[in-house]
This record gives structure tokens, C-alpha cells and sequence, in this order.
């Protein structure tokens, strides 16, 4: 894993990804409060989401980035720079693996966003982190996060039974993988 001492910034045809700071944070907590439907689909987001939610969050993308074991990416529209979601590598570097985790503001949805940012993340860090392997996985009650993932090359590895406990009940998710030797 190469050693970076500038947070990057990635752009593509109409997205910026970039660090999220304090600034994004009216953004944040707008898009993040456009639906439940974000929290229900996410690990760990609360809903409704608050301030203080926000730091803990932007706080979290800084320390990740500081302890190499994250990069946290505010997925920004181009033309006018607001922040409308992200996208995260969490690393595993002793596996030279990371899984990837994504969240849009509801109105963006079903735009095409979350596949540009995604396959930006994926050359990222299958060239530049010179990962082996991208993760990522989403609930049962989720599917559109599957057809997001399949679209964009990767591979169904299994579902992984009441492995996670949310909301007072265990949840099964649905585990996909991308490996470096079929990134074109």
C-alpha cells in the first residue's frame, strides 16, 4: 500500500470525489435525512441523522486517512461541488484487501452516480493501493445495491446468515468481491 501524505481527489466525467470537511455539513445532514431508506440500507448510519453525526463522521474520514487504514470520499457534483454522498475504502492491509461502502442523497438516485464513483474507487485502489481485492456487501432487503455491484464487475461470493445485528434483529447480507486480476 503506497503511502500518501495529500488526501487525493478523483474526478470523473460529472462527479469530484474528495475529502469531506466540516464545511459539507448543512450537505451531509440534508442528503443524509432525505430518506430512512439510507440508514435502513447502511450499517451503521442512524436516522434521523444529526450534527454531531456529521463530526463523528468527518472525524472518522480525517483519522482514517491519518492511520492509512481508510480513505473516505465525499462524492461531490462537479459543476457546483456539493457534497450528495460518498464512498469509502476501509482497508485490510495485512490481506491487501478493503471493503467498499457507499451511501447518495435520495434525489440523486438511479442517476448513474454510484457506478462513476465506484469505478473510479475500484482503479484507485487496485492501482494506486495496489489492493488484491474489493469487497462489499448489502441486505437482503437491499437488491438494487446487489444489481449496482454486479453492473460494475463484481462477483457474487455468498450470503452470510444473521450476520449482522440492527435494529433489534439479525440480518443476513450478501457478500460480493472484485479481484485485481479481472480489472481491465
Amino acid at each position: 500500500i503506497r503511502i500518501m501524505n495529500k488526501f487525493p481527489t478523483l474526478s470523473t466525467e460529472r462527479l469530484v470525489l474528495s475529502q469531506p470537511i466540516v464545511s459539507d455539513l448543512e450537505d451531509v445532514v440534508f442528503q443524509m435525512n432525505s430518506t430512512s431508506e439510507i440508514s435502513e440500507n447502511t450499517l451503521s448510519l442512524p436516522f434521523p441523522y444529526r450534527e454531531e453525526n456529521a463530526h463523528f463522521w468527518f472525524k472518522m474520514a480525517e483519522d482514517g486517512f491519518a492511520n492509512k487504514d481508510a480513505f473516505i470520499f465525499g462524492i461531490r457534483e462537479k459543476e457546483n461541488l456539493k457534497l450528495i454522498g460518498a464512498i469509502g475504502l476501509h482497508l485490510d492491509i495485512e490481506n491487501h484487501k478493503a471493503e467498499v461502502g457507499y451511501w447518495l442523497g435520495k434525489s440523486f438516485w438511479n442517476k448513474g452516480y454510484v457506478s462513476e464513483a465506484l469505478q473510479k474507487v475500484l482503479k484507485f485502489g487496485f492501482e494506486e493501493l495496489n489492493l488484491n481485492k474489493i469487497y462489499a456487501s448489502h441486505f437482503l432487503h437491499n437488491p438494487a445495491s446487489g444489481k449496482v455491484l454486479e453492473k460494475n464487475g463484481f462477483v457474487y461470493e455468498g450470503t452470510l446468515y444473521q450476520e449482522i445485528f440492527k435494529n433489534d434483529q439479525f440480518l443476513d447480507i450478501k457478500r460480493y468481491g472484485f479481484l485485481k486480476e479481472n480489472f481491465v
